[in-house]
């Protein structure tokens, strides 16, 4: 004998069922812990990176002796921050628009471990006054090349409006894998 069951009951049936397997929800605490940024949540290791970071030393002359690369604007400094090592290299800013208020970036790494980060955190760090300026998420899309398109800052979209991606850039950069790590 077939009895029938009605579509509601089944989903509520699944409901209270799911609702039951669920594990709790985290405290408040742990949901406002989870939204903070990673450079708050670890400011002195924020500190002594920023520090390493200002300390990468730009050759801009060897942008000339390749001239393929020389097209594509000015070595950007940047630190690859994974849990137990960082790694030091460049970026090639390949595309800049600054347009409302959103950056829309591509940038190239000149080196980067065996497999790529599928997605990145993106610090930008001022190279004025070593100050983080905001941060956004980069994916990858081809290899080595990952774009971006955030909202700006009202004061750096003001300062950045005119700037070209031939120009050497006011920013370095720290990455961060967006996997889940310490």
């Amino acid at each position: 004998m077939k009895t029938e069951i009605s579509i509601e009951r089944l989903l509520l049936w699944r409901l209270r069922r799911d609702e039951a397997e669920a594990p709790p929800a985290p405290p408040a605490w742990r949901l406002l812990e989870l939204a903070r940024p990673w450079r708050e949540t670890w400011p002195e290791r924020f500190q002594l990176l920023v520090e390493r970071l200002g300390k990468i030393q730009v050759a801009y002359g060897h942008a000339m002796a390749e001239p393929r690369r020389a097209q594509s604007g000015y070595p950007v400094p940047v630190l690859i921050v994974h849990t137990k090592n960082e790694l030091e290299t460049f970026a090639r800013v390949l595309y800049l628009d600054t347009c409302d208020g959103r950056l829309h970036l591509r940038f190239l790494l000149n080196s980067v471990p065996e497999q790529a980060e599928p997605a990145f955190e993106v610090t930008f760090i001022s190279v004025d006054d070593s100050k983080p300026l905001f941060s956004a998420h980069a994916a990858l899309s081809l290899e080595s090349e990952y774009r971006l398109d955030s909202e700006l800052p009202v004061e750096v979209a003001k300062n950045w409006k005119e700037l070209k991606v031939t120009e050497r850039m006011p920013f370095r950069l720290i990455l961060r894998p967006l996997r889940s790590e310490g």
